[in-house]
């Protein structure tokens, strides 16, 4: 029995040892600000505004942004895909603008977040950041019987 726990514990400790020191260090320094319009400083947003999300790699391996999602902030569910592309946007560039692209049937969520994945050499979207939660203005006029 003391061998078997003898085995367990090698095994375990081969583990620990063979794990990458400093993996967390790759994506430290990468941080994303809140959702902006590209014109203007208004903090409603509605589905298609045309908004900008920037982002800072200081101290961090992200070379690309592959990615950007959003997501209830509520559930943290994933709702629907703003921007993907391989390898991505140069991450050096520090913002990426889109329209902020809502189904009608997603728009009364309540708070959302928009969360922004990035490669760091040699690995695809092993680095995350999201902007805090921000509100969106329903389509007044959407017909929400259909959802």
């Amino acid at each position: 029995m003391k061998s078997f726990f003898t085995c367990i514990l090698v095994a375990l400790a081969a583990q620990i040892s063979a794990a990458p020191i400093g993996a967390s260090d790759k994506c430290r320094g990468f941080r994303v600000a809140p959702l902006r319009h590209t014109e203007g400083n208004s903090t409603d947003f509605a589905a298609n505004d045309e908004v900008s999300v920037k982002w800072t790699v200081r101290h961090s391996k992200v070379q690309y942004i592959r990615e950007i999602g959003l997501f209830s902030a509520k559930t943290d569910e994933f709702l629907h895909t703003q921007f993907r592309s391989y390898p991505g946007v140069d991450a050096s560039i520090g913002h990426y603008a889109f329209n902020l692209s809502v189904p009608l049937c997603l728009q009364r969520e309540g708070e959302y977040y928009v969360r922004v994945y990035s490669s760091t050499p040699g690995n695809d979207g092993d680095c995350s950041a999201q902007t805090p939660p921000f509100e969106l203005t329903p389509d007044p006029n959407g017909n929400y019987t259909i959802c």
